[in-house]
């Protein structure tokens, strides 16, 4: 045990030992001369610089890495930690392990559920990383960009790398499923328990972070773009002031015959704005010489009530055609024949007899009666 922690010992001793030159790599190449000779060898040998150039070296970008989600300093544009290899790692991790249990080798299914558990903490720590990236930018307002040009730039760029994050999220939510479901075929309940503690219980956070960056985001562009155009017109303005060439003035003979328009001044018109707010003795007098010009109120004119008209029949009366002449006579006519008897006795015939029949023959109107007896 002593023997593999030496090494671990010794890195951090040159790190510590050498923080100076550490802190400085962070910021930019290192170089040797000096006194600092024996520490940048200390660090080279450690694996902490890296050799570039001749007499220039370069922090190792992974402890650069670290220090930097320490320190939360990051660059601008600046990549979130991808997934996919991560999600592909755990997947792999979690089809070795159901083959060594299949085969039946115990220490072999122990060694793949060690990596399994490394590779679930390593998606872990990915997502707070690319999360704990997103929230410093947002808070800073991507204060490591001076240029508004920059800032549209950065603010794009970061927008495209939520996409894809959410994207990968996706992604990672339908491998944990499809390995708890198959865990529970299996009968591993700790690698069920495993999944669930440390990655589906914690998908909705960070679901819930990730669109409350892209929605800051989205608000930054809008804004970023609204200033882009505002400094578009100021840069056509300043264009135009200095192709014009009457932008800086022009000049005038000043001599005796010069016309007089050119000097006689000529008085604005200018219109006193009265502030109510104000206490002063003289605005209260202008106030209230003012008020004294004013035509007095005049009462508006009240008219009374317009009372609703009384309805006193809803029916129709109905209008009758006037009769012809005509018609009067036939309707007079048709009641007299109404009115008539038709029924003689024969005076020829004894009254034992029957009486006399009334016959209209066919074709004769109705006062051409024939009257026959017998």
């Amino acid at each position: 045990m002593s023997e593999a922690s030496n090494p671990i010992q010794q890195l951090l001793k040159a790190l510590s030992d050498h923080s100076d030159l550490v802190a400085e790599a962070m910021k930019g190449p290192v170089g040797t001369g000096g006194k600092r000779d024996r520490g940048v060898e200390a660090l080279i040998r450690t694996r902490a610089l890296m050799p570039v150039d001749e007499d220039t070296y370069y922090l190792n970008p992974l402890l650069r890495e670290f220090i930097g989600d320490y320190v939360v300093s990051y660059a601008a544009f600046r990549q979130l930690t991808p997934l996919d290899f991560p999600i592909r790692q755990l997947r792999s991790d979690f089809d070795t392990l159901l083959e060594f249990r299949r085969e039946g080798s115990v220490r072999d299914a122990d060694r793949a559920m060690n990596r399994l558990e490394e590779a679930v903490v390593r998606v872990g720590f990915y997502m707070d990383q690319n999360l704990q990236l997103l929230s410093a930018k947002v808070t800073t307002n991507f204060g490591d960009v001076e240029s508004v040009a920059g800032k549209i730039r950065e603010n794009r760029f970061y927008y495209g790398e939520v996409k894809r994050f959410s994207r990968q999220i996706v992604s990672l939510t339908a491998k944990v499923q499809e390995m708890e479901g198959e865990a529970l075929g299996q009968h591993l309940p700790q690698v069920r328990r495993l999944v669930n503690v440390r990655i589906l219980s914690r998908l909705p956070e960070w679901t819930a972070r990730i669109a409350d960056v892209q929605r800051v985001v989205s608000k930054n562009l809008f804004a970023l773009r609204q200033i882009e155009a505002r400094a578009r017109h100021l840069a056509h303005v300043a264009l135009w002031l200095s192709k014009n060439r009457m932008s800086e003035g022009f000049e005038v003979d000043v001599s005796e015959d010069a016309a007089a328009q050119l000097w006689a001044p000529a008085p604005l018109a200018s219109t006193w704005n009265i502030d109510l707010s104000d206490t002063d003795m003289l605005v209260t007098e202008g106030i209230l010489s003012a008020a004294k010009k004013l035509p007095p109120i005049s009462k508006p004119v009240v008219r009374a009530p317009v009372k609703p008209p009384v309805v006193v029949s809803t029916e129709q009366a109905v209008v009758q055609p006037p009769v012809a002449p005509v018609d009067e006579l036939i309707d007079a006519y048709l009641a007299y024949i109404a009115s008539k008897n038709w029924r003689h006795d024969c005076p020829r015939r004894s009254k034992s007899e029957p009486p006399c029949r009334s016959n209209i023959e066919p074709g004769l109107v109705a006062d051409q009666r024939v009257v026959s007896c017998g």
